[in-house]
């Protein structure tokens, strides 16, 4: 377990992590000054420790001595109101921003040398590249405070390492985007964190949130769980993440349940901050559209708005197992992973047609939840 020791006091975020030295670097943010603290040795700021611990799901707790000290030298700085001093601080925030714009904007020039090279040398051979290779770009883009550029690489380096008939085409895909990326650079695809208190600050929107599909990933250091919740009122979906260094992270809402919620938005996404939840229900139907070409026609927007996005929200009416796809009542099939999921959603329907979501990556259908018999039942 590389973090330990987490903890929260907002605005205030600390932590202990491992990791090459013989002593637990100390890691300290305060999100309502911007400002960070780590002990280790990395020139950057904020350092990818403190980038990283503003992305977990962090207890509660009462500060340790080391943090109450960074803090109360921070205090006393600030308490320090003479003109002088806020024009220090106002250019001391201008110069952490400039820096960090300058390492982006360094390595989104690495990544496009990247690109070049991967494109001279040909797409086939990325097998035969060592691990060292991988390993050194991906962290010289974190070092560059672009992370979502090195989870973007690291995600290519899982496909090459898996094989399999589609490797080719499903690297080529990622390889456009990053490419895309280099000229577009959402800052949300680049990986910069937004702190959570300050998306709250932002107004939300009331709906009736079923929280219908779910994800859960383990990068080895950090457990990440995904929910994809349906608005009643506006037909819109959301997606909530939370991520926990420590045991399973708790999902925002209530999964399978239809919880009255304020949520905020993070900009430019439709990820969200929960605001205020008012309470939760057993779920009532949730329509789903009479095809699969309908429903697949229903994602432009969402393509249009985030090119990026791998996974989808994907629902049919009236569809039963043939082979390894669900056909609507048209004739029509989607290829279905062979799950859990679609095994308890079998059992459930006892082979009679039912109503399907899951969600959809572009080559099958990842089975969350079904209605039978009137009743939503979430199946993963």
């Amino acid at each position: 377990m590389r973090w330990q020791g987490l903890g929260k006091a907002l605005p205030v975020l600390w932590g202990l992590y491992t990791g090459s030295g013989s002593v637990p670097y100390r890691v300290c943010v305060d999100l309502a000054a911007g400002s960070a603290k780590c002990t280790c040795p990395s020139r950057k700021f904020p350092c990818k420790h403190a980038v990283s611990l503003q992305e977990l799901d962090i207890p509660d707790a009462l500060p340790p001595d080391w943090v109450e000290e960074w803090t109360t030298r921070r205090a006393a700085r600030e308490l320090d109101s003479s003109p002088e001093a806020v024009a220090r601080r106002l250019r001391a925030r201008e110069k952490t921003a400039d820096r960090r714009a300058a390492a982006m904007s360094s390595g989104i020039d690495g990544l496009r040398d990247w690109l070049l090279d991967v494109a001279s040398a040909g797409v086939a051979s990325l097998p035969g590249r060592p691990a060292s290779w991988w390993q050194a770009f991906v962290a010289r883009m974190i070092d560059a405070q672009v992370p979502g550029v090195a989870a973007a690489v690291s995600e290519i380096q899982e496909i090459v390492a898996r094989s399999g008939p589609r490797w080719t085409s499903d690297v080529a895909d990622r390889l456009g985007g990053l490419h895309l990326l280099c000229f577009v650079q959402p800052r949300s695809r680049l990986g910069v964190t937004i702190p959570e208190e300050t998306v709250r600050a932002t107004p939300g929107v009331s709906d009736r949130w079923v929280a219908l599909l779910r994800l859960e990933t383990d990068d080895g250091r950090v457990r990440t769980v995904r929910q994809w919740c349906w608005g009643r009122a506006s037909g819109r979906w959301v997606v909530a993440i939370r991520h926990s260094a420590v045991g399973a992270p708790v999902p925002l809402l209530p999964h399978g349940q239809e919880s009255s919620a304020l949520v905020h938005f993070y900009p430019g996404s439709d990820r969200v901050a929960l605001g205020e939840l008012a309470g939760s229900r057993a779920p009532a139907v949730v329509p789903a559209p009479d095809s699969w070409r309908s429903s697949l026609a229903s994602l432009e927007p969402m393509l249009m708005a985030d090119p990026w996005q791998r996974l989808f929200p994907l629902g049919c009416a009236s569809v039963r197992l043939c082979g390894t796809s669900l056909v609507d009542s048209g004739g029509f099939g989607l290829p279905v992973r062979d799950d859990s999921g679609l095994d308890m959603a079998l059992a459930l329907t006892g082979g009679s047609p039912f109503d399907a979501w899951g969600l959809w990556d572009g080559h099958a259908l990842r089975l969350g939840a079904v209605t039978v018999d009137g009743t939503l039942e979430v199946v993963a």
